[in-house]
């Protein structure tokens, strides 16, 4: 099983919501830790979380900036924890 990494690690990548970036990661990181992966399959699952990593940390900076866009404009958001039952 021949696995090719991707050639041009700065090709723009498909925008993916924060949710199926953290699913995919954890899809990812569960594969990694079975033991069950070639060396190849290996690195390019790590190049691929890389990614993914980078991908959700936008989208975080980008609702950080909307959060801070509204509250300067004068609306109040309020970041409660759920209760635990």
């Amino acid at each position: 099983m021949n696995q090719k990494v991707n050639p041009d690690p700065k090709a723009p990548e498909e925008k993916i919501s924060f949710e199926e970036g953290i699913s995919k990661l954890r899809t990812l990181v569960s594969e990694m830790e079975s033991g069950n992966l070639s060396l190849e399959k290996m690195i390019a699952s790590y190049g691929e979380g890389v990614k993914l990593i980078k991908s959700c940390q936008t989208r975080l900076g980008e609702a950080e900036g909307k959060i801070r866009e509204l509250m300067e404009k004068g609306g109040q958001i309020s970041l409660k924890k759920k209760e635990e039952r």
